[in-house]
């Protein structure tokens, strides 16, 4: 088992660092609900998932051989005010790629299989997925 440790430290009203493995990350902690600084706590379970994901079909892909260009992911999370908490979210991978329907279908279900946050999230909030391909010609294969 993989142990990841995390210090949250507040460092001003509204501001606060998260150290780990020596890398740092400014989390808005704002109690207003207003988030000027960062990304809030919703927004940063979007960004969670939407990482992995990537993560996923990259590495995915490649053991596919299936040759792409671009990958990006749009969330939308829906977070509901009582209680607070994350209800739903959808998202759409975007990939340029000369791959078969058969490939993009594989790959789109390995990504979200193979995903830690979403194997996390999947029991308690409603996560809905799709995948976009953009065809293009002539891709380069990766190196």
């Amino acid at each position: 088992m993989k142990i990841f440790k995390i210090k949250e430290t507040l460092v001003e009203d509204g501001i606060a660092l998260a150290d780990a493995r020596d890398l740092k990350v400014i989390s808005d902690v704002r109690d207003d609900g207003t988030h000027p600084y960062g990304f809030s706590p919703a927004e940063i379970i979007g960004n969670a998932l939407g990482s992995c994901l990537l993560i996923n079909a990259q590495r995915i892909a490649k053991k596919m051989r299936m040759n792409f260009s671009d990958l990006s992911v749009d969330l939308q999370v829906y977070r509901q005010e009582d209680p607070p908490k994350v209800v739903k979210i959808e998202y759409t991978i975007h990939i340029k790629t000369d791959g078969s329907e058969e490939q993009l279908e594989k790959l789109f279900d390995y990504t979200s299989k193979y995903s830690t946050t979403y194997n996390t999230l999947k029991d308690s909030v409603e996560i809905v997925g799709k995948i976009q391909k953009i065809e293009i010609e002539n891709i380069k294969e990766r190196e």
